[in-house]
């Protein structure tokens, strides 16, 4: 048996309108996410011969990232950026992903630090990649894979059947793909996981930072490997 057949179509949720704006732990959002890119480069400043200061910059060139990198000798003024800063190359694609973390408001009373606002406006959220093409239908992994992702074998995977209306296609949620986005980029959804499968979810990501159980994640995984 696989977590899909186990929880038989009850795997999501459709939101109202109040609840679809909550942004609470389990909801679908849309946003743009990025790459963690395996080869640093850098967008690096092309020197303008008619700009002595050399801190005002338009033009840009890819470098690979070399021994003086983060350790620039001029600062920008515009585009800003400190000599223990760069402009990485990487790179985005909009995608589905499901709220991990919300945004924990800090009061203004409180929301100063020596270096500024501590506030940030910040979420957590786990990305959604699709199983196979959606135009082609070509799958992008082996059945086998799959199959031991749908039974759970794999605490950082979770399968996420394919929902009209949110991804067309069977899909992986991925938990080693965790982001931090500014809250107002995230596009709501009226979909959510259903209460037991955001349980499953809380569980597994107990697990898979800190390796304890049993919880409703460890058992059912348990029934699944064994079926």
């Amino acid at each position: 048996m696989f977590i899909d057949e186990w929880f038989d179509g009850y795997f999501y949720k459709n939101l109202s309108v109040s609840e679809k704006n909550s942004f609470s732990f389990g909801q679908f959002f849309w946003t743009h996410a990025y790459y963690p890119h395996e080869h640093l480069e850098l967008w690096r400043p092309i020197p303008d011969p008619n700009e002595p200061t050399q801190t005002f910059a338009s033009t840009f060139q890819i470098q690979a990232a070399g021994q003086d990198a983060f350790r620039r000798a001029i600062p920008l003024q515009t585009p800003k950026l400190e000599t223990n800063e760069e402009f990485l190359v990487i790179r985005a694609k909009r995608r589905p992903v499901i709220l991990i973390q919300p945004e924990i408001f800090i009061p203004s009373t409180v929301n100063r630090g020596f270096r500024g606002r501590v506030h940030r406006s910040r979420c957590t959220v786990a990305q959604i990649f699709g199983l196979e093409d959606p135009q082609t239908g070509r799958a992008e992994f082996s059945q086998i894979f799959v199959d031991r992702v749908r039974q759970m074998e794999y605490p950082q995977l979770m399968f996420l059947p394919k929902k009209p209306g949110l991804f067309q296609v069977d899909s992986l949620l991925r938990l080693d793909e965790l982001q931090s986005v500014f809250t107002p980029h995230l596009d709501p959804t009226p979909f959510a996981l259903t209460d037991d499968v955001s349980t499953i979810l809380r569980d597994q990501i107990q697990f898979l930072l800190t390796g304890q159980g049993p919880n409703d994640y460890t058992l059912l995984r348990e029934e699944l490997l064994k079926s």
